[in-house]
């Protein structure tokens, strides 16, 4: 997140002062990041289907077809950049995140991307405390068919009508891999 922090503003700061943010600020900004990070990692995530010439970097991500924790971070630099690091330098940019706040959004976004990698859809998990989160179970119907659910962390399949194959599968009884 420092190097973030670098590229976005020239420099970086660690303030330790009595300028922390107030609860407010801090759900604000963690909220805005989070949300504007998902907007654009979901576009971007459905473009690289989209468009053989972008799948083809992101297919190295799809070699794993069921999901496991190395899928999470196995991608080419291309689609790294576009898909992981562009959405948070521009979220850095946009949202002017307190270096605090910046580090809980950060820690979010990972723990999310690994526990959509998991392969497991553990009741417990802090991503399941949300309404509108997206599933595991979508993510893996993503790897094991590579059709529809791009969301990561929040529900925008829903949203925009990119889960409705899985939807209807799951009608049939075909939702498990």
């Amino acid at each position: 997140l420092a190097w973030i922090k670098i590229i976005a503003f020239g420099s970086i700061s660690f303030d330790t002062g009595d300028d922390w943010p107030t609860y407010s600020e801090s759900a604000n900004q963690i909220m805005s990041y989070v949300v504007l990070h998902e907007l654009m990692f979901y576009w971007i995530h459905r473009a690289f289907h989209k468009f053989p010439s972008l799948y083809r970097f992101h297919k190295t991500h799809h070699e794993y077809k069921q999901n496991n924790i190395l899928a999470s971070q196995h991608f080419s630099l291309v689609d790294f950049f576009f898909s992981i690091a562009l959405p948070s330098i521009a979220c850095t940019i946009i949202v002017r995140p307190h270096s605090v706040c910046h580090f809980q959004a950060g820690l979010w976004l990972f723990t999310a991307n690994l526990d959509d990698h998991l392969g497991y859809a553990f009741p417990w998990s802090a991503v399941r405390w949300f309404p509108f989160a997206a599933t595991t179970e979508a993510h893996e119907f993503h790897h094991c068919y590579n059709m529809g659910c791009f969301s990561s962390k929040l529900n925008l399949d829903a949203v925009f009508g990119t889960d409705m194959q899985r939807r209807l599968e799951a009608r049939k009884g075909l939702n498990s891999p």
